[in-house]
């Protein structure tokens, strides 16, 4: 049943797909364009992994730009010693300081 979605996702098929540490590694989509991680890492290669998912690029098949957001707090967690700090300067990166329940983030 697990493949069935995933092929069906990656053909476009359906618009979203969710997991629990399934699709962390050697997962591939480029197309993905959003990313909500709910779940706290240490492991700075997984973090990188995960969010990898959407970062590949057009060079590599990817979009143009992915939204990530880290309901787990890991980046201010980790703080720049997370993996992924070495591309921070290509990212526009922003922290929410407080969340209401009738505010939208854009």
């Amino acid at each position: 049943m697990r493949r069935i979605h995933i092929a069906a996702f990656k053909r476009g098929e359906i618009e979203f797909l969710f997991n629990y540490g399934v699709l962390t590694t050697g997962f591939d989509a480029p197309k993905t364009d959003h990313l909500i991680i709910c779940r706290p890492t240490s492991s700075q290669i997984l973090y990188e992994q995960m969010v990898g998912r959407g970062l590949r690029g057009p060079k590599f098949g990817g979009t143009e730009q992915c939204k990530i957001i880290d309901f787990s707090q890991n980046i201010t967690r980790h703080g720049k010693s997370l993996a992924y700090a070495r591309f921070i300067k290509d990212w526009e990166v922003q922290q929410v300081k407080s969340f209401k329940e009738d505010e939208v983030i854009v």
